[in-house]
């Protein structure tokens, strides 16, 4: 599979599991909460692949980053610097995303029921719909260039 393909198909599969998550503090829910952050990590992993490529000759290799640090390389382009810097900001889906993540795993190792700050639909629902703002952004700049 291509690289659109592959982040394409874990968008899908996050808003599959995000359709199915009920916050019920259970094993199976927590599981699925994790699968969607990593679907969403996934995809913008191959997304970045994806947009490399048109950016080859401008940024250094990506290959060997993590999703984050391929953002933060194809934000060394001029054209894509405004767009990805604001989603790695505290109010961008990047942030948000590590956010999400970081609560999962340090209240399931304190054994925490509730947290006044911690995950719910709402919060990751916005996760996914800045990630396709972000998203549908780049494309069209990749069509514009």
């Amino acid at each position: 599979m291509k690289e659109k393909e592959l982040s394409n198909l874990y968008l899908d599969l996050s808003e599959e599991i995000l359709r199915n998550l009920v916050f019920d503090l259970s094993t199976k829910d927590y599981q699925n909460q994790l699968l969607f952050i990593n679907c969403i990590e996934n995809s913008v992993f191959y997304l970045a692949d994806d947009i490399y490529k048109s950016f080859i000759s401008e940024i250094e290799s990506i290959e060997n980053f993590n999703f984050k640090y391929k953002l933060i390389k194809l934000s060394n382009s001029s054209a894509l610097k405004s767009i990805i810097s604001k989603e790695i900001e505290p109010d961008g889906f990047i942030y948000q995303l590590e956010d999400s993540k970081d609560k999962l795993i340090s209240e399931r190792s304190k054994n925490l029921i509730i947290s006044n700050q911690s995950n719910d639909l709402k919060k990751f629902s916005l996760i996914l719909d800045k990630y396709k703002i972000f998203k549908e952004l780049l494309r069209k700049i990749l069509y514009e260039c």
